[in-house]
């Protein structure tokens, strides 16, 4: 991979609205998680975006058309009146947008906004009974998210567009559900992700040595907190890297500066060594794809981590223009 040539622009950009707030608290969270004592105290110096930020962001990056996501490390959805703002600027400047969300803040009216305006829309599950539910997510409402995901594939009917995705991280507590997780939603949704769950040093309890190879993330996403800072991917959720300020400096000048090379050229063992935040971490391997197969009406695509499903019939809503590695 050549950072100076290969990677012009990034091609999902992930905002930091309102880092401090979610409703849920998942067990498995470095944020909102009471599990995560960093993660608590982070909250505290966390803060909201202003649309007029957003806007000049969206303003600059509006001729490549990256997917824009107003997700990172909190819930879009608890932020109605700026998600919706932040939704239809993106839409003046066709840019696509995707959400990831825990489903339980979509009424009939936010559906219909979310089938109106954005391109594609993850709802996060990890379960197939409330029991299940309660130990992986904090809560118990399992039917008023699977009817969330039903109203949404309702309302979009024959339209192409959003994308439905649903998610399924595994843990000890829900492992056991998974492949009934799986034959309930391929009957349903447009793709299925699969991934395991990670601790607060960005790696994975039960893995097998892997050579390393550089990061997917550094090439194809920028992350964007609240106040501007990039951060080095999307895993930072306890704020400990810098690469400039996007607000300031734009996205251009970041992406293409010398601590965002400086980055890559360590990935990639050019005269730089790997930086520290990402030598111990092995997220890396759950965002490059190693494995892409048809299997029956599947098109199935793998990392060390992850599986993403995708049904052959529902391809037409993903992007070539937009997509990544997932």
């Amino acid at each position: 991979m050549d950072s100076s040539t290969t990677y012009k622009n990034p091609k999902k950009i992930n905002f930091g609205l309102h880092e401090n707030s979610c409703n849920l608290s998942c067990p498995k969270c470095l944020v909102h998680s009471k599990n995560y004592t960093r993660g608590v105290e982070i909250k505290k110096t966390l803060g909201v975006m202003t649309i007029e930020d957003i806007i000049k962001v969206f303003e600059e990056v509006k001729a490549y058309r990256p997917m824009v996501s107003p997700s990172f490390w909190s819930e879009p959805l608890l932020n109605k009146k700026l998600f919706t703002v932040f939704s239809v600027e993106a839409k003046k400047r066709n840019l696509p947008i995707m959400i990831n969300t825990n489903g339980l803040l979509i009424d009939q009216k936010m559906a219909e906004f979310l089938i109106d305006n954005l391109t594609t829309v993850s709802v996060s599950i990890d379960a197939t009974t409330k029991e299940t539910l309660q130990k992986v997510r904090s809560t118990d409402e399992l039917k008023k998210i699977n009817d969330v995901v039903d109203l949404l594939l309702k309302l979009r009917g024959d339209k192409k567009l959003p994308r439905i995705v649903v998610s399924f991280t595994e843990e000890d507590d829900n492992l056991h559900e998974r492949d009934q997780f799986v034959d309930y939603w391929l009957k349903r949704a447009d793709a299925i992700r699969i991934n395991k769950a990670y601790s607060d040093e960005r790696t994975i309890s039960k893995k097998n040595h892997i050579e390393r190879v550089p990061c997917r993330e550094i090439y194809d996403s920028l992350t964007i907190d609240f106040d501007g800072t990039a951060r080095f991917c999307c895993l930072d959720g306890y704020r400990e890297t810098n690469l400039g300020n996007v607000f300031r400096d734009g996205v251009h000048n970041v992406w293409n500066g010398k601590m965002f090379n400086k980055l890559r050229l360590g990935h990639e063992g050019k005269g730089e060594k790997i930086h520290p935040f990402c030598e111990g971490c092995d997220q890396w391997a759950g965002f490059n794809i190693i494995k892409e197969y048809q299997d029956g009406e599947l098109l199935i695509r793998e990392t060390q981590y992850s599986t993403y499903l995708n049904r052959l019939d529902r391809m037409s809503n993903w992007d070539t223009a937009t997509r990544r590695g997932d």
